[in-house]
């Protein structure tokens, strides 16, 4: 659309469209672009109005998505709506780390029904750091959590029956809503795990009783390996440079990784690489580590994020037909990264990733 009433209007119209007069939609996700993050209230309140569904929960985002769709820097609203059974979900509308007042949100709720999964929107800008303040959440509600932090060049706004700018909110479900989730880092592990033996904060200062600069050296000779299948040394021109008939394969980031601990499917969280100081070899991360975390490289890039997405949403897709004995959802909240949004400036899925989630899963209700 061309502004939030417009934009507003259309999602609006979609939905009164095939809407029944009994079909008691009890929740909905509103899912926003930031260049109507500023109108977030306005836009809530209409909802709320015009479709009578009074608990809603969503986020704002540089962009949107939908089944088959992607909406990037321009208005622009996603937005679905759901039927759950009466008092199968919670919606938390404020929800900081301070113990006493997430017992007093949610106990009267914790007390009838056992939470199995929390969809969390928060404010990245928190004043507790988010990987912290999501974990002590975790420990007090229990059960698994999904969602992310919010993203805007302007108002970061999470909803949650009204519009939040700091903390955590979200909707928790109870264990007899049947929920599948799955994680995709469109990454490529290159090398081994490796043991970080000194670190302070986000200084790593040794992996494996060496200087990360040494380990790292060596990571991307093993990447040259891999993707050429020749010896770095008769690759690398000069020591350093790459020919051009070999450039094509190199194109992309290289990031750290650490392994999700109790995780059975192998999930990773990735970390950016700050810098690496030239007289020591210390490298800086975004990440706050200590002497005995896991650590790996990895390496993306538009075939990797691919085949990695696809190779997720297949096993997904395996794993739900084998419980049920048919893959028939009857929605999806799919939850991209800033950095595909804004895929000019990072690997992305040529095509578009909706477009290949749309030709794995299916032509679902999606946002």
């Amino acid at each position: 659309g061309t502004d939030w009433r417009d934009t507003s209007r259309k999602v609006l119209e979609q939905f009164e469209s095939v809407r029944t007069p009994d079909d008691h939609f009890t929740l909905g996700f509103l899912y926003i672009t930031d260049a109507l993050a500023a109108d977030a209230g306005s836009i809530l309140t209409l909802f709320k109005s015009v479709t009578g569904i009074e608990h809603w929960v969503g986020a704002s985002g540089l962009g949107v998505i939908a089944s088959g769709q992607e909406f990037v820097d321009q208005p622009a609203i996603s937005a679905m709506i759901a039927r759950f059974e009466a008092g199968s979900f919670r919606v938390i509308k404020a929800l900081h780390t301070d113990q006493n007042e997430i017992k007093k949100e949610l106990k009267p709720w914790m007390d009838r029904h056992e939470p199995m999964l929390t969809l969390l929107h928060g404010d990245p800008a928190s004043s507790n750091h988010p990987e912290w303040a999501i974990g002590k959440i975790s420990e007090m509600i229990g059960g698994f959590i999904a969602g992310g932090l919010t993203s805007s060049r302007n108002v970061h706004a999470h909803i949650a029956d009204g519009v939040l700018t700091e903390g955590f909110s979200g909707v928790t479900f109870e264990s007899g809503v049947a929920v599948s989730a799955a994680l995709s880092q469109g990454c490529e592990i290159v090398g081994k795990t490796h043991t970080i033996t000194r670190a302070d904060d986000h200084i790593i200062l040794e992996i494996d009783g060496r200087k990360p600069d040494d380990v790292f050296t060596d990571t991307l000779q093993e990447l040259v390996r891999h993707k050429t299948g020749k010896d770095p040394e008769s690759v690398l021109v000069e020591g350093t440079m790459i020919p051009p008939e070999f450039q094509h394969l190199f194109r992309g980031d290289m990031h750290v990784a650490f392994p999700v601990e109790g995780s059975d499917t192998g999930d990773f969280m990735v970390r950016n690489i700050v810098g690496i100081a030239p007289e020591d070899g210390y490298m800086a991360v975004t990440h706050r580590c200590k002497a005995g975390d896991r650590v790996m490289f990895v390496h993306r890039d538009d075939d990797s994020t691919r085949t990695d997405l696809s190779r997720t949403l297949v096993t997904l897709r395996k794993r739900v037909q084998a419980q049920n004995g048919i893959f028939a959802p009857k929605g999806a909240i799919y939850i991209s990264c800033v950095a595909r949004a804004m895929a000019e400036f990072s690997p992305g899925i040529k095509g578009g990733e909706m477009a290949l989630v749309r030709e794995i899963i299916g032509d679902i209700p999606l946002t």
